[in-house]
């Protein structure tokens, strides 16, 4: 068995020992996730903490299924992000590795890019991936392979709108200006959040930038006409950290409200911020001190890789990551099969994992799982609001 990390880059690729793959029984898990490049913050977290998972497993001895004792056998292919390479790479995992459990994307225009492809295998495999577009296909007739490893921002488990809420119950806003990236992620935000912010008496005004773009100050002079109350920018760190910077150093704005993205730019500019009110689906740095699980889990980590600990990176483990690989066993068991992914799903559907996260799926195949609110004040003072749907 072996753990494979390629990139498109590459001449070759690199393979790292995990377990013996003589005269056993396997099971393979594909995964396409961006490990390098400008959106790595949503496919990297999940590179480092599936192997892990599936070192535990197999050093375990491996996981039962009927009469026969399976250990995994992992290929994790870095997509940088970009969705033609995925397609390249998932082709390669159905048929050539033919694998049946692929995890991730989480990016949404890889998502998209790979899914007409991916459809021809509908209840061949199974896709597990964190992407916001996967919300449109999952549970509906013909997207059987779909299983969306991330909680949904609207409705009644929505953390966005638990999120909105917070947000008017500690300051009242009367506007919000989203400034988005021109992409499928970033369109899909204001698709959501527009609605959102208008049925609770919010008024808003969008602005999109191109990606790649390093220079803010217009647009957020822009936006600073608007006079909002609060910047809802997105939606990765890698444009974060510039806006976050430029709003504040040019006096622009001071208050900001993410969904998407990390507490690093708040407390990067924690002198400058007002207010940073950020989605964490866990704070880690609070988590470790009452949770044994976690603790191990950063123990685990440290002692896998020989380093410190990603604290700024780890709250994207939430989806298509440790825990689901976990998951994942646990159904192939409760289903008595390693092959039929229509009694896999199913199994997986109806179950309730209490791992790092406690997840559980919706009707239609999507993740709901606890999470933490966190809210930044200037100088660097944090309050953690825990929500439970």
């Amino acid at each position: 068995m072996h753990y494979i990390v390629r990139t498109a880059a590459a001449a070759a690729f690199c393979v790292t020992s995990v377990a013996s793959s003589q005269a056993q029984d396997v099971v393979k898990i594909g995964q396409i996730e961006a490990q390098t490049g400008p959106n790595a913050i949503y496919g990297w977290m999940g590179s480092q903490s599936v192997p892990i998972a599936v070192d535990e497993i197999n050093k375990a001895g491996g996981f039962k299924v009927g009469d026969k004792t399976y250990k995994l056998d992992l290929i994790s292919l870095d997509t940088r992000g970009d969705p033609k390479e995925a397609t390249i790479q998932l082709k390669r995992l159905l048929e050539q590795d033919k694998v049946r459990f692929v995890f991730g994307p989480f990016l949404s225009n890889v998502f998209v890019t790979v899914l007409p492809y991916a459809k021809q295998f509908n209840g061949k495999f199974l896709l597990m991936g964190g992407a916001t577009r996967i919300h449109d296909f999952v549970g509906q007739p013909g997207y059987d392979f779909l299983i969306r490893t991330w909680n949904w921002d609207a409705g009644p488990n929505g953390f966005g709108e638990r999120m909105v809420d917070y947000l008017i119950k500690t300051a009242h806003p009367k506007k919000v200006a989203l400034l988005l990236q021109n992409d499928q992620g970033g369109k899909v935000l204001a698709e959501i959040y527009e609605p959102i912010f208008k049925a609770k008496g919010i008024e808003t005004i969008t602005e999109y930038f191109e990606p790649g773009t390093k220079d803010f100050t217009p647009v957020l002079a822009k936006l600073a006409a608007f006079k909002a109350d609060y910047l809802f920018p997105g939606y990765t760190d890698a444009p974060l950290y510039d806006i976050v910077r430029q709003a504040t150093e040019g006096n622009f704005i001071r208050k900001f409200f993410l969904v998407r993205g990390s507490l690093g730019p708040g407390m990067k500019n924690k002198d400058g911020i007002e207010d940073y009110i950020v989605y964490v689906p866990k704070y880690f740095e609070d988590a470790e001190k009452a949770s044994p699980k976690i603790k191990q889990f950063i123990e685990t980590y440290k002692a896998f890789y020989k380093r410190e600990f990603p604290y700024d990176q780890a709250p994207l483990c939430s989806s298509s990551c440790y825990d689901h690989v976990h998951m994942l066993v646990a159904a192939m068991q409760k289903s008595g099969t390693v092959e039929d992914v229509g009694k896999i799903r199913a199994a997986l559907l109806s179950s309730t994992y209490n791992g790092l996260w406690t997840i559980k799926f919706d009707e239609h195949g999507e993740q709901i799982f606890n999470f933490d609110i966190v809210h930044l004040k200037k100088g660097g003072a944090i309050q953690i609001t825990r929500i439970e749907p």
